[in-house]
């Protein structure tokens, strides 16, 4: 998202810096919470098509009022990647009407939309109801979890890490024994591939109390992500040759206690039947 949406991002960054946001946690299932994580990965990966597909996974079978805003406001964000702006639009009402008009995300990805079609005075409306909305919260845990909202839309959507770090620091101030701010702030690390960063920011996380299963899929991406970055390859017969007696420690020790605590992933467990055994 580039030229037209410069003024939007600018106007955002002004306003939101100011303002705390509207609350919008989400609670869903396990199943629900894995789709829609693999869901968040391919939009983390840019790649919006096979996020859409994901998205109506998650959308037959999660039908809850949080899944049914998130679905909709996470497919505004990939057809906005996609500059499908009238479907990113549509999609954006849904979560609107679903909440009565108080979806944080789903005014964002509308103005992003409105802005890159031209529509100025559109987009300053939606962030007027943002400035609405953030301006009657406060609740300082639900002000934390959109702050750390906020800080995904900034490293994802516009690529603006400085932003993003201020507001999950925010988030992660106000609610300090919430270790998914933790963990995103790894995530984030990851993202921007900065490899220790993220190991640390996961064993903090498991150490204030984070599930470990969580913990060792997370680190065993680190690892993953890593390799794959260093020696050009995701495939696990020329890992092997090549990764260190070191680096193969790391990997495996983290992937077998994923394994054992519960991770159910066949590639997985193909991976580590080649590599760790």
């Amino acid at each position: 998202m580039k030229g037209k949406q410069h003024t939007l991002i600018l106007t955002l960054i002004f306003l939101i810096t100011y303002l705390p946001t509207m609350s919008q946690t989400f609670t869903m299932g396990k199943k629900c919470k894995a789709l829609l994580d693999e869901a968040n990965g391919l939009l983390d990966a840019e790649s919006y098509t096979e996020a859409l597909a994901k998205l109506d996974e998650f959308s037959g079978s999660c039908k809850t009022k949080d899944a049914k805003e998130i679905a909709a406001t996470s497919k505004a964000e990939a057809y906005n990647g996609l500059q499908q702006y009238d479907q990113a639009i549509r999609e954006a009402e849904v979560a609107l009407k679903i909440t009565k008009d108080k979806s944080l995300l789903a005014h964002f990805q509308k103005g992003i939309a409105l802005n890159e079609l031209g529509d100025s005075v559109g987009s300053k409306s939606e962030l007027q109801k943002v400035i609405e909305l953030t301006e009657m919260n406060q609740n300082t845990s639900e002000r934390a979890n959109n702050y750390a909202l906020m800080a995904r839309i900034y490293s994802r959507q516009l690529n603006d890490r400085d932003s993003a770090d201020i507001y999950l620091d925010k988030a992660i101030e106000l609610s300090p024994e919430n270790t998914a701010y933790i963990i995103q702030k790894g995530d984030m690390n990851l993202y921007y591939n900065e490899y220790e960063e993220a190991y640390a920011n996961y064993d903090e996380a498991l150490r204030k109390g984070h599930d470990p299963l969580d913990i060792s899929i997370s680190r065993t991406k680190v690892s993953l992500k890593k390799l794959e970055n260093k020696y050009g390859t995701n495939k696990a017969n020329e890992l092997r040759d090549k990764m260190t007696s070191d680096e193969k420690e790391v990997l495996c020790s983290d992937l077998s206690k994923a394994l054992n605590l519960g991770w159910e992933d066949m590639s997985m467990d193909m991976f580590s039947a080649l590599i760790c055994n």
